[in-house]
Order: structure tokens, then C-alpha cells, then sequence
């Protein structure tokens, strides 16, 4: 008799432009659709893959519609609404898996299911002691955080450094895992070679690629190139994606006589081929959990300059991998100029890069996670 298929629901946030949404597209796409029966609800109906999500999962959202209906929602669920309704009225179906993929609001949210048959994952994919986020918004204490947490049988932590953070700041989970976020490494490969127009070089190119929110240290980036520019050296900086800091990032660059230098190119849907056609990936994080942006440019053979944060050392080791600046602005900016200069060999780091871009293992990263999944049968 045929195994029938485990019922996984993954709860997020939205699908919009971030690397864990970035993320859990590719990890749908991935799980193989005869063993599992996966549903993706979002709590906001927005983002970028919700088209891509939905050719491979089944999609619901919570707060959706238009106008007043959804400002109604949208208050209801956010500022009313206890989480246990919320649960009832709109995500409890018949899973033997329940996710939150995203920390915050949906893990606030599955925390408070009833017990039943379904077994509750939690994935953290920041470092929450480095950057305590929901602490405010979402959970009004440690407390009750630390609380919510201990609901889920399993915690799934992005990289090692996560985890560490995680139980530094809430304590020991019996249900702690480690899971490195799977990456395709045919398909980063295939999106680099298409047909993109890409600008013509005309000096040193960098590029940078996330969400323009303070997190990502592109105020500080665009801070380190202009002194680099007034110091003469000749580059050029592209940085891909959308977000909160824009007209901050804009103001920052025209203040800083910057128009030439840098290119804020907003979110692309194949960013590969500039990664792929820059001399270096600059990754300027205040904090991170495990960058995908990272892996994606080793796996293309493009040298990383990355600030130390969570989950740098398990992709770059001790620089073996890539260049390492310490997390502030002279650390950044010591990196970039030893770029520049040539003190960090372009040529010796691209071999780094793809030393480093072969360890990457999708299937491996696919399998722990199926694991994971059936161990409720």
C-alpha cells in the first residue's frame, strides 16, 4: 500500500523580497511533491514569490483583500485578535507539520496551537541576541518569547552562530538543530548565463545585493566608498534590492557626490549576472544568520569581502574562503582599500571563492531537511 504524503504547513510572515523568503521558494520547490503535500500561508498577502511558491505548494494568506477590508484585517490580526484565534479561525488544518519559517509573528502564532498531532518546527534564521527585533513588536518580554519557544519540538537554526546566540539568549532547547539553508547550485549557475544586460566595465566593479534596511550596512558601505572616493581610487558599486532606506541610501549618495560611483539597481529577478560580472560580493551585514547572497557568489567563483557576523566563519572558514573585515565602518572600509590596492589578490580569492562554492551540497541540504520533516511519522 502506498505511503501516504506528510502534510507540511509553512507559516511566514510574507513572501517579499528577503533571503529567508528567498529561502523557503527554493526549499517548496525542492521537497519532493509524491512524499510531501506542503502549504505555504502567509500572515501579510505581498512579495515577490508568491507566484513561484504557488507552482510547487498550495498558498493561503490570512490578511488579504483591499481598501478598508484589508486595514480592517489587518488590525484585527496584528493589534485584537488573541494568537490562539487567530490559529483557530485561520491556519489549523490537518498537518503532521507545522512551521514557522520566519522568527516573530508566526512563530507568536503557532506557539499558540493546541496540542495535536502536528508537530511544530520553529526556524530562526537571525542572530536574536545581536539583533533582538521582536523583543517589543511582537513579544512583550524574554520571558514570553522564551516561552513561545518551548512549544515547538524542534528549533532549526540557520548556522551554528545562530544556534549559539539562540541559547545564550533563551537557554537550551532540547529540539535544537542545525540546518544550513539548502542552495541550487545548477540553478545560481544557469541564472548567471543568461541573457542579461549587464553595463559595459569601465573600472573595478563591486556589487551587494539584500534588503536596504539597516541590518544590511549599506549606509555604511555607501559611507566607506565615498571616503575611498575622495582618496581617489577608481571603482564602481551596484547594489541590488528594495526597501526601507532607499531615499536614506539616495540623499547619503547624492550628498557624497556619489551619482557615478554607485548604481542602487532595486530588486532584480536574476541578480546572477551581476554577481557573476563583478570583480568582488560585498556583504557589509550588522548581522546576519547565514547568507545566501554569500554562497551564491562563491558558487560563481566571485570573491567575498563579508563583516564578521553569524554564520560568515562556517562560509568563509578563517578567510580561507574569502576576506573577512571586522563589523564596522574602518573594518569595512580597511577591506574595500585592501581590495583596491590589490592587497587582497583578486585572482588568488576567486580560486578561494570556488574552493569554497563546491562544498555546497543541495541535495545533502534537501535530504536533512526531509528528514527532519518525517521523523512525526
Amino acid at each position: 500500500m502506498p505511503r501516504s504524503r506528510l502534510k507540511v504547513l509553512f507559516l511566514v510572515e510574507s513572501l517579499s523580497g528577503g533571503g529567508a523568503e528567498k529561502v523557503l521558494s527554493g526549499l517548496v520547490r525542492g521537497l519532493d511533491r509524491e512524499r510531501f503535500d506542503v502549504t505555504v500561508c502567509t500572515v501579510v498577502d505581498c512579495g515577490p514569490y508568491r507566484e513561484e511558491v504557488g507552482k510547487y505548494a498550495h498558498y493561503r494568506t490570512i490578511v488579504g483583500g483591499r481598501g478598508w477590508l484589508y486595514r480592517l484585517k489587518y488590525a484585527l490580526v496584528y493589534r485584537f485578535l488573541p494568537a490562539g484565534w487567530i490559529y483557530k479561525w485561520c491556519i489549523a488544518g490537518d498537518y503532521d507539520v507545522e512551521a514557522a519559517f520566519t522568527e516573530g509573528f508566526p512563530t507568536r502564532l503557532l506557539a499558540a496551537a493546541p496540542e495535536g498531532k502536528a508537530r511544530r518546527l520553529a526556524w530562526v534564521h537571525v542572530d536574536l541576541e545581536a539583533r533582538p527585533w521582536t523583543q517589543g513588536p511582537v513579544f512583550r518580554s524574554l520571558e514570553e518569547e522564551r516561552k513561545a519557544y518551548a512549544r515547538f519540538q524542534t528549533v532549526a537554526h540557520v548556522s551554528q552562530t545562530v544556534r549559539e546566540a539562540f541559547e545564550r539568549r533563551f537557554g537550551a532547547h532540547a529540539g535544537s538543530v542545525v540546518l544550513h539553508n539548502p542552495v541550487d547550485r545548477d540553478a545560481v549557475r544557469s541564472g548567471a548565463s543568461a541573457a542579461e544586460k549587464v553595463p559595459e566595465k569601465k573600472c573595478f566593479r563591486f556589487v551587494s545585493v539584500g534588503r536596504l534596511e539597516e541590518q544590511k550596512g549599506f549606509d555604511r558601505l555607501v559611507t566607506a566608498c565615498r571616503y575611498l572616493a575622495q582618496e581617489g581610487f577608481s571603482f564602481h558599486l551596484w547594489i541590488l534590492g528594495e526597501g526601507p532606506e532607499r531615499k536614506t541610501l539616495e540623499r547619503m549618495i547624492a550628498e557624497g557626490n556619489l551619482q557615478g560611483r554607485i548604481s542602487l539597481l532595486g530588486q532584480l529577478e536574476n541578480p546572477y549576472p551581476y554577481v557573476k560580472a563583478a570583480d568582488w560580493l560585498v556583504c557589509s551585514s550588522r548581522s546576519e544568520g547565514y547568507s545566501t547572497v554569500i554562497s551564491e557568489s562563491l558558487i560563481l567563483g566571485t570573491p567575498v569581502a563579508a563583516t564578521l557576523c553569524s554564520g560568515v566563519r562556517e562560509q568563509l572558514g578563517d578567510g580561507e574562503f574569502g576576506l573577512i573585515a571586522e563589523n564596522h565602518l574602518l573594518g569595512l572600509y580597511r577591506a574595500l582599500e585592501d581590495i583596491l590596492t590589490g592587497k587582497a589578490d583578486r585572482r588568488d580569492y576567486c580560486g578561494r571563492a570556488l574552493r569554497g562554492g563546491s562544498r555546497f551540497d543541495l541535495d545533502g541540504q534537501m535530504n536533512a531537511v526531509k528528514e527532519l520533516f518525517e521523523e512525526t511519522r
